[in-house]
């Protein structure tokens, strides 16, 4: 209950900050967003800038990593997030976002079985860290679930199908717990995204990227709690 009433408090806190500091801009913005942060950066940085910039129309695309990265280089927007390693250009701003392998809070793996995964479907960079970190740990596994949706890969998490790698902000502590590979490995994966925008930049998509920029820190690394053994 109290944590309803904080989560409202702190919304009308950041609506009455933002409307105080409204900006008059308008125009048009076209951004494209990693799905892989889609969860986290749509309600916080991306709609901290539609407060902020009401008149601001947000044409925001999200893609998965790889095709955002190649629309990218081919002009289709203003401005990127996603993966640094999916663009061929030096990004504004960088950050780093947690991984964690994660089960249905219920179900038990055995580690002298194969362990089921469920993969995001090519081309994507999470699944390829999947691959390599399961190689390091010498982990037999065998793939039950392909999707590029993350929604039917937390649906198939919880049904207990096998194990993804998600960010926290995906995670629910209700039905999913985080597992790691081995006693050598904490069970954690970290990969590098970035800030990208045009060289020549106007006044619409300058203001956005200062904005962007101050918002980003909701998406960095969150502190470490515990893990259960896959």
């Amino acid at each position: 209950m109290l944590l309803g009433y904080a989560k409202r408090l702190l919304a009308l806190g950041e609506a009455a900050a933002a409307h105080l500091s409204e900006r008059k801009v308008t125009g048009t913005v076209q951004i494209g967003l990693s799905e892989d942060v889609a969860l986290a950066a749509l309600p916080s940085a991306m709609g901290r800038l539609k407060r902020i910039c009401p008149q601001l129309h947000l044409n925001i695309t999200v893609d998965e990593g790889t095709i955002l990265g190649e629309r990218w280089k081919n002009g289709a927007f203003d401005i990127a997030i996603g993966a640094s390693s999916a663009f061929d250009a030096e990004p504004l701003h960088t950050w780093d976002i947690e991984l964690n392998w994660v089960s249905a809070i219920d179900l038990d793996l055995d580690p002298d079985q194969p362990l089921d995964v469920i993969v995001y479907a090519e081309p994507c960079s999470w699944r390829r860290a999947m691959f390599d970190a399961l190689a390091s740990a010498d982990r037999d596994y065998r793939v039950t679930v392909t999707s590029s949706n993350i929604g039917a890969i937390r649906a198939a998490v919880e049904s207990g199908l096998g194990v993804a790698l998600l960010t926290p902000d995906s995670m629910s502590e209700t039905t999913m717990k985080a597992v790691r590979l081995s006693d050598e490995q904490d069970g954690r994966l970290v990969v590098n995204y970035g800030l990208f925008a045009r060289h020549v930049r106007n006044d619409n998509i300058q203001t956005t990227v200062e904005l962007l920029r101050e918002g980003l820190h909701s998406l960095t690394l969150p502190q470490r709690g515990s893990y259960a053994k896959a």
